[in-house]
């Protein structure tokens, strides 16, 4: 062997003894930064690497390429999860699966749930961003239940279906920062008694008999853009700052009560409500001025 192979082969070993020499903390947080199956591929570098993946604080899964079904996506989250170490906290988790347009919703579901199990602080579920959807490419719907974490700092939701009850985030009390975008939301009620900052954009309101409303007293900011609708807004003491923007796909219309009717009262619309001259009661309603 030449000297200049031997002096390569010493100075690469040296580096690796030095990585291999760092503590574990370091080294966990270390493969945080990477995707989670980059991470989970260290375990060969040698035995030390084994098992270092199973305690990372963040989990990572944004290179669906890298799957290229549905399936074996599935199976890599289940066994993710799995081989973990039960007793590690998960700070982080990201899920970023723009592109699999046949996600399976109890998976998806199921993952959200274990996440929380897992004491996340941060969630970002990125799925599917083209509204409106069809019966052809439908959002994941997510389950219709609320969350329950005493450990939820951050929330982000992009392309998926909400309703009512998923939207109650009563049961994550130190929730601070939630993004909704590019989502179906089914509710007359957003509620947040902790989130000091709100950001709801491109999102299409579906809504019967009133108009949805978001009850959040804790907000400092808020950006509503995009949307289909403006919902009413409850009282927010401590907001210092908004920001609305209409789509051109905006929808706080009703033919009875704009038509002038005298029988306006008996409109049930909610819509009504939401407007200075119509001598209803208005209140419980936040008006943004200039």
């Amino acid at each position: 062997m030449s000297r200049r192979g031997k002096t390569a082969k010493v100075s690469t070993g040296s580096f690796e003894d030095r990585l291999t020499a760092l503590p574990d903390d370091l080294l966990h947080h270390t493969l945080g930064f990477l995707e989670a199956g980059d991470a989970v591929r260290t375990c060969v570098l040698s035995r030390r690497w084994r098992h270092l993946w199973r305690p990372i604080p963040c989990l990572r899964i944004t290179d669906i390429d890298a799957f290229r079904s549905v399936e074996k996506l599935n199976d890599f989250v289940y066994k993710l999860f799995m081989l973990r170490d039960a007793g590690s906290v998960l700070d982080e988790c990201e899920l970023h699966l723009r592109g699999f347009l046949q996600l399976d919703d109890f998976c998806v579901n199921l993952w959200i749930r274990r996440v929380l199990a897992r004491r996340a602080r941060v969630l970002r579920l990125d799925i599917y961003t083209n509204l409106p959807t069809s019966s052809e490419e439908p959002l994941v719907e997510l389950a219709n239940q609320p969350l329950l974490s005493q450990h939820l700092l951050r929330l982000e939701l992009h392309g998926v279906f909400l309703k009512e009850r998923f939207l109650d985030f009563s049961s994550c009390p130190v929730l601070e920062d939630l993004k909704i975008a590019d989502c179906v939301l089914h509710t007359v009620k957003i509620l947040s008694q902790s989130s000091k900052h709100m950001s709801i954009m491109g999102c299409q309101f579906l809504w019967d008999m009133r108009p949805p409303r978001i009850s959040a007293p804790s907000l400092v900011s808020l950006q509503l853009h995009g949307s289909n609708m403006i919902p009413v807004l409850e009282s927010m003491p401590f907001l210092e700052t908004a920001s609305v923007n209409l789509c051109q796909k905006y929808e706080e219309f009703c033919d009875f009560c704009d038509g002038g009717s005298p029988e306006v009262e008996k409109c049930d619309c909610g819509m009504s409500e939401l407007y200075w001259d119509n001598g209803r009661k208005r209140d419980f309603s936040v008006f943004l001025e200039d």
